[in-house]
């Protein structure tokens, strides 16, 4: 739904960060690996002389243009009451107790993995940022979800949050702070749409 917004609405060329795993679907693997497309392996599964996710994210980024998109998904994967807790309980091994503290807080939605995005921004300094959250889906989670819910005829609703290039925020501790309040907003906005 993103990449056909920005394609046809917003007259975009998208760049697009995955999970390698999806490539296990074969109309992904051969659509979007004719297109700037990152596949990134999760640390656990990624050899540790590769390079990290966050470098990868940043070269996609590097000499985005005017009518350019990266469309990256900073969670990393589909919610689930387990992966949430486990974000959480990451930051707090991590010592960043304050983002777990905000991440508790955050029902709907995980804690994002910030790397990538700052990486990106690092790399392309001048391109705004747009934030993305949409309802409509949160109940399908597992194959047999998507499998029960068939034929799909969801409703879904998608909110946009604009940031201009002056108003991101440039130090990473800044950054990272900005990216959980936008999040925080995410998490507010999926909770009122589910009253």
């Amino acid at each position: 739904m993103l990449v056909h917004a920005l394609l046809t609405r917003f007259d975009r060329e998208p760049r697009i960060v995955l999970k390698d795993t999806l490539q296990w679907d074969p109309a992904i693997d051969v659509l979007l690996n004719r297109l700037p497309t990152q596949f990134v392996t999760p640390r656990s599964a990624r050899p540790a002389a590769g390079p990290g996710m966050s470098d990868l994210v940043g070269d996609l980024a590097r000499g985005l243009d005017h009518d350019d998109a990266l469309l990256i998904f900073p969670e990393g994967g589909n919610v689930t009451p387990r992966r949430r807790l486990g974000r959480i309980e990451a930051l707090r091994r991590a010592g960043r107790t304050e983002l777990a503290a905000q991440a508790e807080q955050m029902a709907h939605v995980m804690a994002p993995h910030a790397g990538g995005l700052l990486s990106a921004l690092d790399a392309a300094p001048q391109a705004g940022v747009v934030f993305i959250a949409h309802t409509g889906l949160d109940r399908l989670v597992t194959v047999a979800d998507i499998w029960r819910e068939l034929p799909m005829d969801k409703e879904i609703v998608m909110k946009g949050w604009s940031v201009q290039p002056d108003d991101v925020p440039r130090t990473t501790t800044d950054q990272e702070a900005w990216l959980f309040d936008h999040w925080r907003r995410i998490d507010e906005w999926i909770a009122g749409r589910q009253q």
